[in-house]
C-alpha cells in the first residue's frame, strides 16, 4: 500500500467520524426545561425544598433523568432535615410534558425534631459585656422548639460577628457540638465561646491633607484607648465626609499591627477641590423666575475656615451675601460665623432695602436640635403702606430648630420645628425697642403608601414702642405658596388709610392637607389654609383659602401645583401656586 493510499483512507475515516458527530448534534434532543411542583408540606417546607432543588439542568436522555431523580431525592432530604424532618418520605416523579420535564415532589413530612437541650455559653471577659448578654437572650434556638439547622448556624455566626464588631479578636469556640436522635425525635446543641480580651482603639493617623493634624483629630469621635467598636470606625468615616472637606475617606483598621491591646487606624483622605461654583434656576408663584450663583472656598487655611457667598435674583427680590465660617471644638457640630449681606425687596405694597452684618454660633446636638445664638446689625430703608423710614437695629437673638424626615427628597414622614426670638433696645444703640417672636411647626404623616397628611402652623408676635419705625423685614405678612393659598404672596395683613397692606404685629396661619397616591410618582391633594397678619389680638380677621393640587416626584425634586380659591371673600380670588422642593 502506498503512503498516499493510506493517507486517503485515514482522511476518509475522519470524514465519516465528523459526519457522524454532526448527525448526532442534529438529531439529539434539545435541552428541556424542568417545571417543579411540591405538594403535601406546609409553605415553609415547600419554600425550603424549592430553594434546595436545582431546576437549571439539561435532561437530554433517560439516563440523565435517572441521575437527576437521585440528585433531587438527595436535595429534598437535605431540605427536610435542615428543618428537623428526619423521618419524612418523598415521592419524586419526572415526566415529559410538551417538550419540557415535569418534576413532581409529594412529601409526607412525618414528625419534626425538637431541641431537647440548648446550652450556649460565653467565657472570658466578654461574659460581662451587656451586648453579649443581650445576644444570648435573643438567639433563635430554644428548648422545645422545632429544629432548624440554619438557626443553629446563625447562632454561631452571630457570636462571631459580635466578637469582631466589639473588638474580641482572639475569640475561639471551645465547644461546638450538635447531637441528633431521629428515632426519639430530639436534638441537643452545645456552643461555648471563649471571648478573649477586648481590644481598644488606638491612635488615628491621617494621610497628607491641607488641614493640620490637630484639626483633623477634632473630627475623630472617640479618644485613643476607647473600647473597640466597629460603629465608631463607621462614624469616623461619616464625620470626615460630612465635614465637606473631603471627596473620599478610607479608614483602615491595622489589626495586624497592634500596639499592645490597641488597634491603630490609618485614614487615607482625598481632598475635594478647594473652590466650588454652583448655579441654579427655579420658579415659584411667590417670586416668579429666579436664578442663583454660589461660590464656596471649602478651606481657606489649615484650621478649616470656610467662605461661602451667593447671589440670588428674582423680579421681586435680589440678594447678595457672604459667610465666613470658623469651626470650634467639634468642627462638624459647632461653628462660629461672620455674615454680611445686602437685600432688596419690592413686593405688593412694600419695599425694603437692607444691609446686615452678623455674628452667630450654631450648635447641633445628638437629639437633632440646632441652637443658634446670634447678634446682627440691621440697617434698613423701607416703605410699607404709609409707613416709611430708615432704622438701624442691633439685635441679639436665639433660635432652636429641628428637622426630621424619612423618605429622602419626597418624605413620607417627618416634622420641622423652629422657635426664634430677637430683640433690640435703644439703650444698646438701636433706633427702636423691639422684641420679635416666631414659632413654626410642620408635621407630615402617612397611612400606608397612598394616604398622606400634612399640618402646618405659623405664629408670630412683635412688641415695640414704635411700630411705624419697625422695618418691613420684621413685620408679618400672610398669603402665598407657604402661607394662605388662594391669595397673592404677602398680600394679607393690616391695611393702611391708602388701601395698601402695611404688615402686622401678629401672625397666625395654619394649613391642613391630604394627598392620595394615584400613580408611582403622582399624588392628588386637597387642602384648606387659614389665618392672617393683624395688629390687634381682639380684631382677628382670618382669611381662608382652599383648593386642590397635584404632586409630582420630578427628576429634580417634588413639584407642587395648586389651584386655590380665597373662599372667605364675597368674590373669591383664584390663584395658581407652583413650587419646587421638599416640604420642609
Amino acid at each position: 500500500m502506498t503512503r498516499s493510499t493510506a493517507a486517503r483512507r485515514r482522511w476518509g475515516r475522519w470524514q465519516w467520524l465528523t459526519a457522524g458527530v454532526l448527525v448526532l448534534l442534529i438529531v439529539a434532543p434539545a435541552t428541556a426545561g424542568v417545571r417543579l411542583t411540591v405538594e403535601g408540606a406546609p409553605d415553609f417546607l415547600v419554600d425550603n425544598i424549592r430553594a434546595h432543588i436545582d431546576t437549571r439542568v439539561g435532561l437530554t436522555s433517560r439516563l440523565a433523568v435517572r441521575f437527576y431523580r437521585d440528585q433531587v431525592r438527595s436535595q429534598v432530604r437535605q431540605a427536610l432535615e435542615a428543618l428537623g424532618y428526619y423521618e419524612a418520605d418523598a415521592d419524586i416523579r419526572i415526566t415529559p410534558v410538551r417538550g419540557d420535564w415535569a418534576l413532581a415532589v409529594r412529601v409526607t413530612p412525618g414528625p419534626r425534631l425538637s431541641w431537647r437541650r440548648v446550652d450556649v455559653a460565653l467565657t472570658g471577659p466578654g461574659r460581662d459585656d451587656p451586648a453579649f448578654r443581650q445576644l444570648l437572650e435573643a438567639l433563635p434556638i430554644r428548648p422545645d422548639q422545632g429544629v432548624n439547622h440554619r438557626d443553629y448556624e446563625r447562632s454561631k455566626r452571630a457570636l462571631r460577628n459580635l466578637a469582631r464588631q466589639r473588638g474580641y479578636f482572639d475569640y475561639r469556640f471551645t465547644t461546638v457540638r450538635l447531637a441528633v436522635n431521629a428515632a426519639q425525635g430530639w436534638a441537643d446543641a452545645r456552643i461555648t465561646m471563649e471571648s478573649g480580651p477586648r481590644y481598644r482603639l488606638g491612635a488615628v493617623r491621617f494621610s497628607d491633607a491641607p488641614l493640620r493634624d490637630e484639626f483633623l483629630q477634632r473630627l475623630v469621635p472617640f479618644k485613643a484607648g476607647a473600647p473597640y467598636h466597629a460603629d465608631r470606625i463607621a462614624e469616623l468615616s461619616r464625620r470626615l465626609l460630612d465635614s465637606g472637606y473631603f471627596a473620599d475617606a478610607t479608614v483602615d483598621v491595622l489589626r495586624d499591627k497592634p500596639q499592645g491591646r490597641r488597634i491603630p487606624l490609618a485614614v487615607t483622605l482625598t481632598t475635594r477641590p478647594r473652590n466650588t461654583v454652583t448655579t441654579g434656576i427655579g420658579f415659584s408663584t411667590d417670586e416668579g423666575p429666579r436664578g442663583q450663583l454660589g461660590f464656596t472656598r471649602h478651606y481657606i487655611n489649615n484650621r478649616g475656615h470656610r467662605l461661602e457667598s451667593g447671589l440670588r435674583l428674582s423680579p421681586v427680590r435680589q440678594r447678595l451675601d457672604a459667610r465666613y465660617e470658623i469651626p470650634l471644638g467639634d468642627p462638624l457640630n459647632d461653628h462660629l460665623a461672620v455674615t454680611a449681606g445686602w437685600e432688596n425687596e419690592d413686593i405688593e405694597d412694600s419695599r425694603s432695602e437692607r444691609y446686615t452684618l452678623g455674628l452667630s454660633r450654631r450648635q447641633s446636638f445628638r437629639s437633632g436640635w440646632v441652637r443658634t445664638q446670634s447678634l446682627r446689625l440691621l440697617e434698613e430703608r423701607f416703605r410699607s403702606g404709609e409707613d416709611r423710614g430708615r432704622s438701624r437695629l442691633l439685635m441679639p437673638g436665639i433660635s432652636f430648630s429641628r428637622t426630621r424626615s424619612l423618605g429622602g427628597v419626597d418624605p413620607y414622614r417627618g416634622d420641622a420645628q423652629r422657635y426664634a426670638i430677637e430683640a433690640s433696645a435703644r439703650d444698646l444703640g438701636s433706633d427702636v425697642d423691639i422684641a420679635r417672636l416666631r414659632l413654626a411647626n410642620n408635621w407630615l404623616r402617612s397611612l400606608g403608601t397612598r394616604h398622606r397628611f400634612q399640618l402646618r402652623a405659623d405664629l408670630g408676635a412683635i412688641a415695640t414702642n414704635a411700630f411705624a419705625r419697625t422695618p418691613t423685614s420684621l413685620r408679618f405678612f400672610a398669603g402665598g405658596d407657604q402661607s394662605v393659598r388662594g391669595f397673592a404672596y404677602r398680600s394679607l395683613g393690616p391695611i393702611g388709610a391708602d388701601g395698601e397692606v402695611t404688615g402686622g404685629r401678629y401672625l397666625a396661619t395654619g394649613s391642613a392637607e391630604y394627598s392620595y397616591a394615584v400613580a408611582s410618582d403622582w399624588r392628588a391633594a386637597v387642602f384648606v389654609d387659614g389665618g392672617n397678619a393683624f395688629d390687634h389680638l381682639d380684631a382677628v380677621d382670618a382669611e381662608v383659602g382652599t383648593g386642590v393640587g397635584v404632586r409630582w416626584q420630578s427628576p429634580v425634586g417634588p413639584l407642587r401645583l395648586d389651584f386655590a380659591w380665597g373662599v372667605s371673600r364675597d368674590q373669591p380670588p383664584f390663584r395658581l401656586h407652583l413650587s419646587l422642593g421638599p416640604p420642609f
